[in-house]
């Protein structure tokens, strides 16, 4: 009986010992085969960002030519996992840095513009007195030469306003923001190292001209170019016809000046890249037809309003030509 035990015993811690290595190598392999070698895919920091970001596998696979199960595999891994959780708390982080910059860029171009519409109110102000100053000037002219004459040019009226007074700095920055430039061609040219520093030294009407350009180069879509769909053949885009379609031209329109028919535009504007990029540019034209009715109706709020009331003398022609056509 003893003996029985014994064997029974012995047996049991073998099939113990046998599992336990069995178990281990198992293991073993399986670690092996989830950290196999990589053979085509050749990781790199930019693919942790793109990943974190949010990008498909499918488009990460298209850009690194390897399958997609590869980098389900690999992202599968306990280390690249933490990469992934480390990229995605740094992307948030410069997210926010970034909304924060930009709300303060938005908050600096609005106060430029109100600024630049109160110089351009001030300055028509100041023309409309130079005018009439002027007139009442020449109306007051003595005749004839003498010191009568020499003293009434000496108090001529003269008008001098901000572009007259323009610095080094003025000059250069309106000379980029002519060529198309826009805040960093601007700072390129004076050299300068902020929006802010140049927001305070540049003339604010220069300064939205190149907010402007800004404006017109950020509603400029991507390049025209698309992954789905078949080539273009005859059909050359370009942003002006995203701009022109946003703005609700018709498609026979746009065919005629693109030499192509209507057909092949509606397909062309039914890819789903060029849809997101015709809702960018409608938002961002939406936005610039905001921008200028605004700057419009702070101009007319502070013009000065005509005194001048309309008097009852050009109603004399109208009675005459009334009385004439019921003859």
């Amino acid at each position: 009986m003893r003996r029985t035990t014994r064997k029974r015993s012995a047996r049991t811690s073998s099939a113990t010992e046998t599992a336990g290595r069995n178990a281990t190598l198992w293991a073993r392999i399986g670690a092996a085969k989830r950290r196999r070698r990589l053979r085509r895919l050749v990781p790199d920091a930019e693919l942790i960002r793109r990943r974190a970001a949010g990008e498909t596998l499918r488009e990460l696979a298209c850009d690194y030519r390897v399958a997609h199960t590869t980098l389900g595999r690999y992202f599968v891994r306990p280390e690249v996992k933490r990469q992934l959780k480390q990229a995605a708390i740094q992307l948030r982080s410069e997210q926010r840095q970034l909304r924060a910059r930009h709300a303060a860029e938005r908050r600096l171009e609005q106060e430029v513009r109100q600024r630049a519409d109160e110089q351009i109110a001030a300055e028509r102000e100041q023309e409309r007195r130079y005018r009439k100053d002027f007139a009442e000037w020449l109306r007051g002219r003595p005749g004839g030469g003498g010191d009568a004459a020499l003293l009434h040019e000496r108090d001529a009226p003269w008008l001098q306003l901000a572009r007259d007074r323009h610095s080094t700095y003025d000059k250069e920055a309106e000379q980029a923001v002519a060529a198309g430039g826009g805040t960093e061609a601007l700072l390129a040219a004076t050299e300068l190292p902020t929006v802010e520093t140049a927001a305070g030294t540049i003339d604010p009407v220069i300064l939205a001209r190149a907010f402007d350009n800004d404006a017109r180069e950020r509603a400029q879509p991507w390049p025209l170019t698309s992954k789905r769909g078949p080539r273009l053949r005859r059909l050359v885009p370009d942003t002006e016809l995203l701009r022109r379609r946003a703005a609700g031209e018709p498609l026979r329109t746009l065919a005629g000046d693109y030499d192509v028919a209507h057909s092949t535009l509606g397909r062309f504007f039914a890819r789903p890249e060029i849809q997101k990029q015709l809702r960018q540019t409608r938002q961002q034209l939406r936005a610039e037809r905001r921008a200028l009715t605004a700057r419009r109706a702070a101009t007319r709020r502070l013009e000065p309003k005509a005194r001048r009331k309309p008097t009852a003398e050009p109603e004399q022609p109208r009675r005459a030509h009334t009385a004439r056509s019921s003859n």
